[in-house]
This record gives C-alpha cells, sequence and structure tokens, in this order.
C-alpha cells in the first residue's frame, strides 16, 4: 500500500466510527449558537442572527448589540460548515435546532476531524515507520478528547485540522527548500483561515514565520517571495475577520469576543492565574488533557527522544511552540474552565504536537509500544463511552472527574446521545461496544493488514532507535 492509500484507509476508518458516534439528543450553547450564525449566514447573508421562536437567544454565546442579536463566536466555522448545514436548512424548511441541519453539522466536523486524522499520519511519516505513523494517527483520532467533539458541532476539530495542515505544510517548506512556494501560500492560507475558526489561532501566524525564517536565515533572500506569500495568505484571514466586525459592529477592530465582554481590549480577558490555569489545563480531573488523554504522556516524554540533530530539533521546537503558544493564553482565559465539556476542548487543536513526539519513544526504547497500547486503550474507553454518550457534561468541582462521575453512570443506563440509539432499544450496548472495541482493535489491524514491511519500501531509513523521513524530494 502507498502512504496516500494508508492515509485514505484512516480517514475512511475514522470517518466511520465518528459517523456512527454522532450526537442528535443534546444542543448545547454552544452548537446552537454556531447553528443560528450559520443560519443567519445562509438566509439573510448577514450576521445578524435570525429570531427563530420564542425565549431567543436561548443561549449564553448569543449576545445584543445595538439592536440586534450576535453570536460571540468566531465566525469561521459558520461559513466553511455552509455546504452542509444549507442542505439541512433545505431540507428543514428553515431552522430547526434538532432537524437535518444538526446532523449535517456535526457530519462537517467528523469530515474535518478525519481529515486531521490523516494529516497527523502525513505529519508522522515525516519521522516514523509506517506501524508507528498509523498508531498516531488513530491515537489522535479515538484516544483523546477529539472524537467525543467530532460528534458536536463545536469549532475544536475544524481548527485543529487547520492546524495540523499548516505545520505540516512549514515543515515541508523547511525541508523541500525556498523554492516551495505554493507549499508557502497554502501554509498562510491554512492559518488564516484557523484564525477565522478561533481567534488565538493567530498566535500560531508568528510562531510558524519564525520557524520559517530560522531555516531559511542563511538563504532569506531567495526565500523573500515564499514567506510574502505566506504572510499575504494568511494576512486574509485578518482581513475576512475585520470585514464581518465591520458588517456585525460598524467597526473593524471591534471582535465578537469584545462585544459580547462589553470590553475595550482582546487582553482584558486574560485575567486567570496562570498557575491555576495550567493545572487546570494538564492535570486537573476536571480538564488536564493528560487525566482524558493518557497516551499524551509519551508524547511529552518523546520530546526528550528527539534525535539530536539539527533539523529535527529545530521541528520538534516548532511542534513544542505550537503547543504552548496555545496552552498559555487559554490557561490565562477569564472563563477557563470553559463551560460544559468532556475535558479541556481548547486544546484539541494542539493536542496533535503533544502527542507526535511519543513516535521517538516508542521506537528508541524497548517495551515503549506495548506501554502506548496499554494508554491507547484507556484513551479510547474514556473517549469512545463519550462520544456515545455525551461531550457536555455539566460542569463540576476541579476536583471531579466527568468520567467516573456524569458520562459512565449515563452510559450504564444505556442513555446515549447517538441518532441511532432510540432504534436500539435494549440492544444499545451491541453497537456501543462494537464501536469502541473497532477503534480499540483499529493500530493492530491496520498493522497487520500492513505486514512485516522492510521501512525502506515505503521510504524510510533506519536512524539510531527509530527511524527518519527521508528527506522529501
Amino acid at each position: 500500500m502507498t502512504r496516500r492509500a494508508i492515509g485514505l484507509l484512516i480517514f475512511l476508518w475514522v470517518l466511520l466510527v465518528y459517523g456512527c458516534s454522532l450526537n442528535v439528543i443534546w444542543a448545547a450553547d454552544h452548537p446552537t449558537s454556531l447553528l443560528q450564525l450559520a443560519y443567519a449566514f445562509w438566509a439573510n447573508h448577514s450576521p445578524v442572527l435570525v429570531r427563530t421562536g420564542p425565549g431567543f437567544p436561548g443561549t449564553v454565546d448569543d449576545f445584543f448589540y445595538n439592536g440586534n442579536y450576535y453570536s460571540a463566536l468566531a465566525p469561521g466555522v459558520a461559513v466553511l460548515a455552509q455546504p452542509f448545514v444549507a442542505l439541512g436548512f433545505v431540507l428543514d424548511g428553515g431552522f430547526n435546532l434538532f432537524g437535518n441541519a444538526m446532523l449535517l453539522s456535526e457530519l462537517f466536523v467528523a469530515v474535518c476531524n478525519a481529515v486531521a486524522a490523516y494529516l497527523v499520519f502525513r505529519l508522522a511519516s515525516m519521522y516514523f515507520a509506517e506501524k508507528t505513523s498509523v498508531f498516531i494517527a488513530f491515537a489522535y483520532a479515538f484516544s483523546t478528547i477529539s472524537w467525543p467533539f467530532a460528534t458536536y458541532f463545536f469549532e475544536s476539530d475544524v481548527s485543529a485540522m487547520l492546524d495540523v495542515l499548516a505545520v505540516y505544510l512549514a515543515i515541508r517548506i523547511g525541508r523541500g527548500g525556498p523554492s516551495r512556494f505554493a507549499d508557502s501560500v497554502f501554509c498562510g492560507a491554512a492559518l488564516g483561515a484557523a484564525l477565522t475558526v478561533d481567534y488565538l489561532n493567530a498566535l500560531l501566524v508568528p510562531i510558524v514565520s519564525v520557524f520559517l525564517l530560522y531555516t531559511f536565515r542563511k538563504s532569506l533572500s531567495s526565500f523573500t517571495r515564499g514567506f510574502a506569500g505566506f504572510i499575504a495568505a494568511s494576512a486574509l484571514g485578518v482581513l475576512l475577520i475585520a470585514l464581518y466586525n465591520k458588517a456585525a459592529f460598524g467597526d473593524p477592530f471591534l471582535t465578537t469576543e469584545q462585544a459580547y465582554q462589553q470590553t475595550s481590549s482582546l487582553f482584558g480577558a486574560f485575567s486567570y492565574p496562570i498557575l491555576d490555569g495550567l493545572y487546570l489545563d494538564l492535570f486537573s480531573p476536571l480538564r488536564g488533557v493528560f487525566v482524558f488523554c493518557p497516551i499524551l504522556i509519551l508524547g511529552a516524554i518523546g520530546f526528550y527522544f528527539v534525535p539530536k540533530r539539527r533539523e529535527l530539533v529545530n521541528e520538534a521546537a516548532l511542534l513544542a511552540a505550537c503547543f504552548v503558544g496555545i496552552l498559555i493564553p487559554y490557561a490565562m482565559w477569564y472563563n477557563p474552565v470553559g463551560g460544559e465539556a468532556f475535558g479541556q476542548r481548547f486544546l484539541i487543536p494542539v493536542i496533535p504536537f503533544l502527542l507526535l513526539p511519543s513516535g521517538f519513544l516508542i521506537e528508541s526504547k524497548r517495551g515503549a509500544a506495548a506501554v502506548a497500547y496499554l494508554l491507547y486503550g484507556v484513551g479510547v474507553v474514556f473517549n469512545g463511552i463519550a462520544g456515545v454518550t455525551t461531550a457536555i457534561p455539566q460542569q463540576e468541582a476541579v476536583s471531579h472527574f466527568p468520567f467516573l462521575t456524569q458520562v459512565l453512570p449515563l452510559f450504564l443506563k444505556g442513555r446515549l446521545d447517538t441518532w441511532w440509539w432510540r432504534e436500539a432499544g435494549a440492544a444499545w450496548w451491541a453497537p456501543s461496544l462494537l464501536i469502541i472495541a473497532t477503534a480499540l482493535a483499529l493500530p493492530w489491524a491496520t498493522s497487520h493488514l500492513l505486514g512485516s514491511r522492510d521501512p525502506a519500501e515505503a521510504g524510510w531509513t533506519p536512524d539510531g532507535g527509530g527511524y527518519e523521513r527521508n528527506r522529501l524530494k
């Protein structure tokens, strides 16, 4: 199988599992506001939310400003999802929160995160053998909180797809040379689109810029054209947000978040004690990514095992900088818990960058692969059960683990949120266990399908304890 064929297989399997997990029961504030905004774009070509019935707005993510209702959320997802939600609005004959548009909006997110899993595989393939790269891709898809949120209309998984694409292209540019003008433009376009989905993704633009400039520091003159294309394409995202702000509020510099909070500065939202926020996001039972996604422990350790070659160290620094660049501001966010959620959804877009270095550990230490699969299985159980139950358990104390206090009890009672739940009746447990078992078995089954191939056949050459991808042609 070619690398593209393996990637396509990953995409299809991930999409199938996600498709069987889509929610039709719960409508949280966040997805409701996004769907309202998508409907406003479709029905009136306007950012002003359409009044859809008594009790409007009915969500904490909507707000009243100068006589109109608006969504506080970044508009990118509502725009990108139009091919899916517009079909739902047509089938529903208008806005119906629990109609076809809801299911199709979730399908859009599922497709995006399946693409993200494919991109994680392609990124991992730059460093590791086929089987390790496949494992890392499935680990992102099924052993992290990206799975539960792939079943709801949230922006996190869409943001992850765009962020991974941008970093993949940045590394490919660095390895391929300054002549990769098209890659530079697409890399900037990915980040430009990403910042329309989540404003904080704008922080990745300077991070990737520093990486590219440092990589080509000895040949800046030959990279000038490529860097200009990167900056221009990423700036397009800023321009689109400015145009949206102008259409909504008459001021290109007034963001939805500022209007929502009624503040004059973006920086006023970053007021939470940073150490408390770091504990919350990384280690707490309520939101800690190392608790909900234990496979990430190996990713963090894996940075230590990066081969001491300059280009690999630089690329590992890029991965670390992207993760930390989003972690720190969200640790200081005024509402760090983020409402009802299964884990810290704010960090989903950069989870792949923390996960990827686990491959260096897996391929350099005896027994690490077995530990990785064990941690993978624990994460699949946590996130698979949440995937078919709910990604939005009610907010609790920081010392509580929602999987044990809410999600698992709901699952054991057979109270799921999937589109097939009611039809399954008393046999709900059979498809549920089949979905989770499929996710558990896919890394092993795919590795078995690949067989015991010589890594050189796929373009990998031995390098110390692991494999390093040959320089891209």
